[in-house]
């Protein structure tokens, strides 16, 4: 680990290759950063002497700082995924008894889910994340555990019990307090709406409504920065979610009375179409996984109607353990919509590393080294309301970057960028504005 001591100290760093993402690559770079921000790049040497420290990383390859866009930092105790053979349905009946086992008593389940999130938070640092989206389903003091990372925490919010617009559940209503109250301690935040299945169409319009809300009261206090209040969704997981959402029949609705938690009335669904059309309503959208968007034309008609507005945020290893196979990328690049990616969580994937999660698509020849960078640092950047603090190494931008080290050395730029998601590349220092967080 690159320790450069005190808090904002003035220092350059010089490396073999430089990725800044906002222009082309460059080789034999150096990178100055000063009071947390670049404020200068190009290849050695510098044009002038500043009379900064120079540290001399040799062959090493900077990338902006990775960032993951969509985690269940929860699950971070599991010392290995959760049984994905049956699928998602039979996955999500091993999440749930799993819960029901290690949450109780409420007190015990608190500091657990805590632990679990600041395990998870330093393995991300440790894997040269800089910001993560997180998928909150507690009540949890993000603003005093996140200090590592840029945390956009989404507040999950489910339910199928019959229930209205006026009258909503009231673990709802609890998490649409929580997005207040850490969104007022500075926490960026957004809502989850879980998924089609298990959300209700009046709950999702109670949270497209909440973020609006809470965009409005951002703009009102802040002087600078993006303002963005996103909704999160996960979308077209499963080849049995179309059939459940038309007519709650199959392997969804059987789980659901296994489990205790079909209501008597039958709950207001929406189709994976009419969801997207909300995300795309709060401004910002992520569409989480969309393993089977391609195979439902109407969504992916929609898809590309609020490109502007939606990210897809795919789990390369998630995908590949649930269903089988590996997202059909290139059918879900032709709307248009910027792709990110994501690592689930310790549920379903054995690490947090999001470079392994590129390296799946990367192998597979479903995306070149730098479309796999770009999916890492600036698209999921902006996924998350980030674009104007992270995901770019720019002058003028707080300096995050990750530094990494290769085995051989690199001589051609093919071969740099091919590095940076090679097993045995190791990340030596991750700097999240200026300050080494790993």
């Amino acid at each position: 680990m690159l320790n450069t001591g005190q808090k904002h100290r003035s220092f350059l760093v010089r490396s073999k290759w430089l990725f800044p993402v906002s222009c082309r690559p460059l080789e034999n770079a150096w990178i100055r950063v000063e009071r947390g921000d670049v404020t200068g790049f190009g290849v050695w040497p510098p044009r002038k002497d500043t009379g900064i420290e120079v540290i001399d990383q040799g062959n090493t390859i900077i990338t902006p700082g990775f960032i993951n866009a969509h985690s269940h930092l929860e699950f971070s105790s599991c010392q290995k995924p959760f049984d994905t053979t049956g699928g998602l349905h039979e996955w999500i009946r091993e999440v749930v008894s799993w819960k029901r086992s290690q949450y109780t008593p409420s007190t015990t389940a608190h500091k657990k889910i805590t632990d679990a999130i600041v395990s998870g938070i330093n393995e991300s640092a440790a894997c040269g994340v800089v910001a993560l989206g997180e998928i909150a389903t507690s009540d949890i003091a993000y603003n005093e555990i996140s200090g590592r990372l840029r945390l956009r925490v989404f507040q999950e919010v489910l339910g199928l019990n019959q229930s209205t617009a006026n009258s909503l559940p009231s673990r709802v209503v609890s998490n649409l307090r929580s997005l207040q109250r850490l969104s007022r301690a500075n926490v960026a935040v957004g809502l989850s709406p879980h998924a089609p299945y298990s959300t209700q169409w009046h709950i999702g319009r109670a949270a497209l409504a909440a973020v609006k809300c809470n965009l409005d009261c951002f703009r009102r206090r802040a002087r600078h920065n993006t303002c963005v209040t996103p909704l999160a969704m996960h979308l077209a997981e499963s080849k049995f979610e179309e059939e459940f959402l038309i007519k709650q029949t199959g392997p969804f609705r059987e789980l659901f009375n296994e489990l205790d938690i079909w209501p008597e009335a039958t709950p207001k669904l929406a189709t994976t179409a009419d969801w997207i059309s909300l995300l795309a309503k709060s401004g910002r959208g992520l569409i989480i996984h969309g393993t089977y968007l391609a195979d439902n034309p109407q969504a992916m008609a929609r898809l590309k109607c609020h490109r502007h507005t939606l990210a897809l945020v795919i789990c390369p290893r998630t995908t590949r353990a649930l269903s089988g196979s590996l997202p059909p990328l290139q059918e879900l690049k032709k709307p248009g919509v910027r792709i990110c990616l994501g690592t689930d969580g310790r549920g379903s994937n054995p690490d947090l590393s999001i470079r392994a999660e590129a390296a799946c698509l990367i192998d597979a020849g479903l995306a070149t080294p730098q479309e796999a960078l770009a999916m890492i640092t600036a698209n999921g950047a902006w996924a998350l309301g980030f674009e104007d603090r992270t995901g770019l190494i720019a002058s003028g931008r707080p300096a995050d970057f990750v530094i990494l080290k290769p085995t051989g050395t690199p001589k051609t730029l093919v071969k740099a960028a091919a590095a940076i998601f090679e097993s045995t590349t190791e990340v030596v220092s991750t700097f999240r504005g200026g300050q080494p967080i790993r």
